[in-house]
């Protein structure tokens, strides 16, 4: 099981050692050991045109997923892009600490990439939102994230 991170935008900095652990266990904590996935941190002026190109949509989005779940074994399961600048802005307007907006946003590509999704039928998006909860809730109580908290607050 990989995780494999890149951050390309400059403006914020990001843990991503721990953010690494965090989700290697969140992984494992969903069933999904086995499984490599590719997280993209990007600025606002990237996910915009990535949203542009592959949804027709002239602004930035929060996160954007690509599932290759369906692939070969050993391959990369999928990809999760995620604006660094937008979960900085989402964190602040719903008072909640950068880092779990951070991981309500991969959770929610992850899920994404195994197939769950919240524009369907009423029951898809309820189903969704629980399990989003449910791993939230798993990272918010790991010890290593409360490390990254506290270390970001000193």
């Amino acid at each position: 099981m990989a995780v494999l991170i890149k951050n390309s935008q400059r403006s914020i900095t990001i843990n991503s050692r721990s953010v690494k652990r965090l989700t290697k266990k969140l992984l494992t904590f969903s069933g999904l050991q086995g499984k490599d996935i590719s997280i993209l941190f990007v600025n606002n002026r990237k996910i915009t045109a990535l949203n542009s190109r592959f949804f027709g949509k002239q602004y930035p989005t929060n996160v954007i997923s690509f599932s290759y779940i369906d692939g070969l074994p050993g391959e990369i399961a999928g990809e999760i892009i995620i604006s660094i600048e937008k979960a900085r802005e989402e964190a602040e307007q719903s008072g909640v600490h950068f880092y779990e907006r951070l991981f309500a946003l991969i959770i929610h590509g992850l899920l994404h990439i195994t197939g769950h999704d919240h524009e369907g039928e009423k029951n898809q998006g309820r189903r969704m939102r629980y399990r989003e909860k449910k791993l939230l809730d798993f990272i918010v109580s790991h010890d290593v994230y409360k490390r990254m908290i506290s270390e970001r607050a000193a």
